[in-house]
């Protein structure tokens, strides 16, 4: 009888331990899926024809991110998925520049604070990234 308590209070540890392991893999996530903002909710002062213009830039930009993540998804040749990665690097840093020419100079320095758009993961001159290589800023269109 003893053993056998033992033996599911075991189980039962064993089994609660695994489930709170796996529990922060998808959860990493949860900020950006619930809670995305873009820079038209952070910007002062935008006016209507930025907006209008912010909004169709980021459209167009999260559909052809979309079908290069598809792109990538769809490949297992190491290089080329490292390609695509680097075609989305510069599809988000043209992305970030044509929003960034759509602002006021008080504007461009509050578009350059907000999270992400430091040019953490943006290359260096000698063509290395710049920051933390764990950083995940890019995952947002332009934050």
């Amino acid at each position: 009888m003893k053993t056998t308590t033992i033996l599911i209070t075991s189980l039962m540890l064993l089994t609660s331990l695994t489930m709170y392991a796996q529990r922060g893999r998808g959860n990493r996530n949860v900020a950006y899926n619930n809670n995305y903002q873009t820079c038209v909710d952070a910007l002062p002062d935008l006016t209507q024809d930025q907006i209008q213009k912010i909004t169709a830039l980021e459209n167009a930009h999260k559909a052809e991110i979309d079908q290069l993540r598809n792109s990538r998804r769809s490949t297992r040749d190491g290089s080329m998925k490292t390609d695509i990665r680097q075609q989305m690097l510069n599809a988000r840093d043209a992305h970030r520049d044509q929003v960034k020419a759509l602002l006021t100079p008080e504007q461009q320095k509050v578009y350059e604070a907000l999270p992400g758009n430091n040019g953490r993961n943006r290359q260096s001159p000698a063509g290395r990234p710049n920051g933390n290589r764990s950083s995940r800023s890019g995952r947002n269109s332009h934050f």
